[in-house]
């Protein structure tokens, strides 16, 4: 019974939802089945953890359709019927949560009925639903540009145009109509190109957008720039193009500053996105300086909650704004971050996260001896993890002098890195290289100035070698 589709889709609402359904099935007007109303009270205890019991069709029909002979084809039937009304009930919410939608269907309503006497009102309250929403993306050009256009088409359609009122000039707005059009055309389009540009940095995709510079030409128009979505699409797609232009991420930076609040949840998301992950192509590239940076994005996508997932903070950016804050050399905030957050870690992430994290901070602050005892909490059955931890260990027996544990696990180190299969040739290289050069650098006498430079360079011209900053600064270190 539990495994029925429409069990399943139930199971997606929350309890307060759960509630809200049962009060749409028992409305006459949304639902005249009775059937509908009974199969729905054997389901609910169970959706919300009331009752285990897991019924057989026969018992269910039996409490639907009591003495009548099971048919299973009516069975399945009713379940369809029940499914139907659901898929419409989660329309219906979110019609309720859409004041645009609602605006201008009230407007079209008014307009095909012909009711002159009520388009003052709706026209007005609808233009006030969409004045007073915060949302000013897309969604909100394209419901700007409905509303403008059932205007124009409720004069074309009525008396009102023929009457030649002294005032039908104000009222009819075909360029204004237009504008809203233009704008709608321009930012969704230019998030379908942003969209497009970031998935072929993640897969091979041979597809194009028609007509970019013909856009980029209608955006010459001051005025664009200083449209929400126009601006800020705009931007991003230019430093996904020129990845290596700080200017465009100023820029957007600055944007994000001004205009972030007018986009939905979903967009902030993306925004946010966007900005981080040119900040961590600029560190991967050796810019340290935007190590602030990304530290900085990250509390902006905290704030506004890009960084959750289902009411969970995600455990790679919460281990993400450690690192970077460490980097940025705020140990205190990143301290407190992991006393704030660790209970919007999920279960599963919490134990591990939290052990990891606060090993870091520690190892930041060179308690290596309270690193170790840390890290003993770690669960190591993730890759990431394992490797992570590894690392930071194998830095902390060194900065103990404990070269005897060190030399060991280097060993099993690599014995790990060579059974992983998970792992590519080049990750593996990473570590590889990380372990040959610790041990270089064990076996290195601090008065070997000569062989000491020769290692700091050899380091600094090879690529993909794990902990490099941490290697040079010893390197530096051994040769003051």
């Amino acid at each position: 019974m539990t495994d029925s589709k429409v069990y399943i889709v139930l199971g997606f609402l929350s309890v307060y939802e759960l509630n809200s359904f049962r009060k749409y099935l028992h409305s006459p007007y949304f639902n005249v089945n009775e059937n509908l109303n009974s199969l729905f009270d054997i389901y609910e205890p169970m959706l919300k953890g009331k009752s285990n019991d897991n019924l057989s069709k026969e018992v269910i029909w039996q409490v639907v359709y009591e003495g009548k002979e099971y048919n299973d084809t009516k069975y399945r039937k009713l379940h369809s019927e029940l499914l139907k009304v659901y898929e419409d009930f989660i329309a219906q919410k979110e019609y309720d949560q859409d004041r645009f939608l609602k605006a201008n269907l009230a407007l079209r309503a008014v307009r095909k009925r012909k009711i002159e006497k009520l388009y003052k009102s709706v026209s007005a309250s609808s233009d006030r639903a969409l004045a007073q929403h915060y949302n000013r993306s897309s969604e909100y050009l394209y419901a700007k540009y409905v509303n403008e256009n059932q205007k124009l088409q409720f004069y074309s359609e009525s008396q009102l145009l023929r009457k030649r009122s002294k005032n039908i000039e104000s009222d009819i707005k075909i360029s204004k109509t237009v504008k809203y059009l233009d704008q709608y055309y321009i930012a969704e389009k230019l998030k379908h190109y942003v969209k497009l540009l970031g998935w072929k940095k993640l897969i091979s995709i041979d597809q194009d957008i028609d007509y970019i510079d013909l856009l980029r030409k209608m955006m010459e128009d001051e005025s664009m720039q200083n449209i929400p979505p126009i601006a800020i699409y705009d931007t991003i797609s230019k430093t996904l193009l020129n990845q290596d232009d700080e200017k465009n991420y100023f820029k957007l930076k600055q944007q994000v500053d001004e205009f972030i609040d007018y986009f939905p949840d979903d967009e902030i998301r993306d925004i946010y996105d966007a900005l981080l992950s040119f900040c961590v192509r600029m560190v991967n590239k050796g810019n340290l300086a935007f190590q602030e940076e990304t530290l900085e994005a990250y509390k902006g996508a905290l704030e506004k909650e890009t960084v959750f997932e289902n009411g969970y903070i995600i455990a790679i950016n919460f281990n993400n704004i450690v690192f970077f804050a460490l980097r940025a050399g705020e140990y205190d905030w990143a301290e407190q971050f992991v006393e704030d957050y660790k209970d919007k870690l999920n279960d599963t992430d919490r134990t591990s996260s939290v052990a990891f994290s606060l090993a870091r901070i520690e190892f930041y602050r060179k308690n290596y001896g309270k690193v170790i005892e840390l890290l003993q909490e770690v669960e190591m059955n993730s890759v990431v993890y394992n490797l992570s931890s590894k690392t930071i260990l194998l830095l902390s027996y060194y900065e103990l002098d404990e070269f005897d544990a060190l030399d060991s696990f280097v060993n099993s180190f690599r014995v790990y890195l060579n059974r992983e299969k998970s792992l590519s040739a080049r990750k593996k290289g990473t570590y590889k290289n990380l372990l040959k050069y610790v041990t270089r650098l064990i076996n290195l006498r601090d008065s070997d100035k000569e062989g000491l430079l020769k290692l700091k360079t050899e380091i600094e011209e090879t690529s993909g070698v794990g902990s490099k900053p941490w290697l040079l600064q010893k390197l530096s270190e051994k040769l003051n």
